[in-house]
């Protein structure tokens, strides 16, 4: 089955320019000579057949016409010139026998009676030498006049006494010179012929061809649009169908009677709609296909844009002219580069602004060392240390790829984390082998003591107790590091929390606690109203307890602990409360507060003052899984003051 649906996506339309003329001027105000064409000459084949037609039989009548105006003017011409060479003659021969009997009266009566005729301008009878013998001058439609000449006015007679005639087409005269003889030259006759009648007589042939061109065109533009009404209508079906062509969906034009070449240009046309047809129908098909294959495209390229936005790890592509044609955001990151410092750089720029973040001292060994040496070969990690106070630490790996799209991948991972802690490990190794090692050498002395020599009973005493406390603090380091375990493997899920009065728990803490010898016990500042607090009572005992600890444990040479309670501004309808322990000890250095809390960081690292580095730690995962959160405020010599806040 045939679809039959409009092929929405192209259309024939948009293709087809407009034929109607339109005025386009040009910047100098004048119009362009092709819009002037467009103007002058119709865009109808109607209209310029009928336009071509009229200018034929306007071309052939005026040729007609012209050839008309032009014999007959000859024949008017030649009608007048004889007229007045007749009339010029017959004065002539009229006028000698009164010249040689001197009956000049009788001349002027002859010449003012021949000179009665419309044409006749002027009529002269003169003696051989030119003088006037009767001149008679008329205008026209008026009687004719005699003029007496002055002596001095001699017309220039001809001087072979032949009969003479000039045309003066141009002003309408013909002018006779004709003598007067009896046995010799007795004397001249000159007229001067009116012609203005030829002027008359073309004005009416032109009028008649006009009036027949006009007659004749119309006729013929009436029966040529007669006749050509039904090839122009199948014209402009043809003209509308090709039009919607490409929407027509196969279907045809009716054949009806027209000229041979209308039919044959509507065989072409539905030929031509049934080729659109197919290939509209495999173009659609190619779509869908194209379609189904661009959405798993941008699904795919949606999916890898994702991990790469998403993953923690740098990834850098290079193009086969060894430019950079794609970062995701992570390398950026990492690496602290801005991106126009990446993309389209080359692997010198590149490697040159690495070698600028490097940390001094760290001998990063290059890009060039990250790619292997052949294809096939596996590249070695190459480590990039980073500048700050926590140093990043990157690893960089290059690898060559066989796709057409890009030459070589660079993967760059952050292992400052693992670094990191890799040097806790090592450092809480070497921490907890110290603090391990003291006691355990202890007991161990004293107990080889106790196996090998005799002793007395008080000597055995004493030996006993520095067992019993060396012993006790090996269980404070193992009791820490359970803690520690515990929080991390149940982040809270044990914890039994209850509604209870904070300063009621830091009273039992304080109670119970007992300070270093000969150092006082804790300054207690009393609360004055309620402090309504939800946590886990032992936790939070565990943590005030180790947090006092420490106020004397970091103040080696004294000095009062003091212990306060805060209220903080309502926060979401609740109020939070915080107690304070404050410290006169040895305190902090801004880069050492900055690291506090962190796992098996110790500010003393001198091994005088006992401890794993932990409790901080341990006590602030307990607020902070309780709800709450720890602010410390130190000064290196003057001490330190951590503030619980729940």
């Amino acid at each position: 089955m045939l679809c039959t649906r409009p092929f929405e996506k192209y259309s024939i339309n948009a293709q087809i320019a407009d034929p109607t003329p339109s005025t386009v001027w040009a910047h100098n105000g004048t119009m362009p000579t092709s819009t002037l064409k467009r103007l002058l000459w119709p865009q109808r084949l109607h209209s310029q057949l009928v336009l071509m037609v009229s200018m034929s039989l306007l071309l052939a009548l005026g040729l007609l016409g012209g050839y008309t105006a032009s014999e007959q003017s000859s024949i008017a011409l030649r009608g007048f010139e004889s007229q007045a060479a007749s009339l010029a003659r017959s004065v002539a021969i009229s006028s000698s026998n009164l010249i040689l009997t001197e009956s000049l009266d009788q001349v002027e009566t002859l010449v003012l009676r021949s000179a009665d005729f419309d044409e006749v301008l002027s009529l002269r009878v003169m003696d051989p030498d030119g003088g006037t013998l009767s001149h008679v001058a008329r205008l026209r439609g008026q009687a004719p006049k005699l003029i007496f000449d002055l002596p001095k006015q001699r017309p220039q007679a001809p001087k072979d006494g032949l009969a003479h005639l000039t045309s003066d087409v141009a002003n309408g005269v013909v002018t006779v010179w004709h003598p007067i003889k009896a046995d010799k030259l007795i004397g001249w006759v000159r007229l001067d012929y009116n012609t203005l009648a030829l002027q008359d007589l073309r004005a009416r042939i032109w009028r008649n061809t006009l009036v027949v061109a006009v007659l004749t065109i119309s006729l013929c533009a009436g029966l040529m649009a007669w006749l050509l009404r039904r090839p122009l209508s199948a014209l402009i079906k043809a003209k509308e169908f090709a039009i919607e062509l490409v929407n027509a969906g196969g279907r045809q034009i009716p054949f009806t009677p027209a000229p041979i070449e209308v039919i044959e240009l509507n065989t072409a046309l539905n030929q031509t709609s049934q080729l659109l047809l197919q290939q509209s129908l495999l173009i659609q098909d190619g779509l869908r296909q194209h379609r189904v294959h661009e959405a798993q495209l941008a699904d795919q390229n949606k999916q890898l844009s994702a991990i790469f936005a998403m993953s923690r790890d740098g990834l850098v592509t290079f193009d086969d002219a060894g430019l950079i044609q794609f970062a995701n955001p992570a390398f950026v990151t990492l690496t602290g580069l801005l991106p126009d410092q990446v993309i389209g750089q080359t692997q010198t720029s590149l490697d040159a602004h690495l070698r600028e973040r490097a940390k001094a001292g760290s001998n990063f060994t290059g890009l060039d060392a990250c790619f292997a040496h052949t294809d096939n070969a596996a590249a070695a990690e190459h480590t990039l240390l980073l500048p700050g106070s926590q140093a990043g630490v990157l690893t960089l790996r290059g690898q060559h790829s066989a796709s057409n799209r890009f030459s070589r991948i660079l993967y760059v991972c952050d292992v400052t984390k693992q670094h990191t802690l890799d040097h806790m490990k090592s450092e809480f190794l070497a921490m907890a082998a110290h603090e391990l090692r003291t006691p355990m050498v202890s007991i161990f002395g004293f107990t080889e003591l106790m196996i090998k020599r005799e002793l007395s009973a008080e000597q055995r005493a004493d030996m006993l107790g520095s067992i019993y406390r060396q012993s006790k603090s090996m269980i404070a380091i193992l009791n820490e590091l359970l803690d520690l375990a515990r929080i991390e493997a149940r982040r809270g899920q044990d914890f039994k929390l209850e509604l209870v009065d904070l300063a009621d728990v830091v009273q039992s803490v304080v109670a119970d606690f007992k300070p270093p010898l000969g150092r006082d016990t804790p300054l207690v500042d009393a609360s004055i109203v309620p402090m309504p607090v939800h946590v886990d009572t032992h936790k939070l005992q565990q943590a005030v307890l180790n947090v006092l600890s420490n106020a004397y444990k970091y103040s080696p040479d004294g000095g009062p602990v003091t212990v306060r309670y805060f209220v903080a501004d309502a926060e979401q309808a609740r109020y939070r409360f915080g107690v304070e322990i404050q410290d006169q000890g040895i305190g902090l250095s801004p880069e050492h507060l900055a690291r506090l809390g962190e796992r098996f960081f110790r500010a003393d690292k001198s091994g005088n003052i006992p401890g794993t580095g932990l409790g901080v730690t341990i006590v602030k995962e307990l607020i902070e899984l309780m709800g709450g959160h720890m602010q410390v405020d130190s000064t290196l010599g003057k001490g330190t003051t951590v503030t619980l806040w729940l």
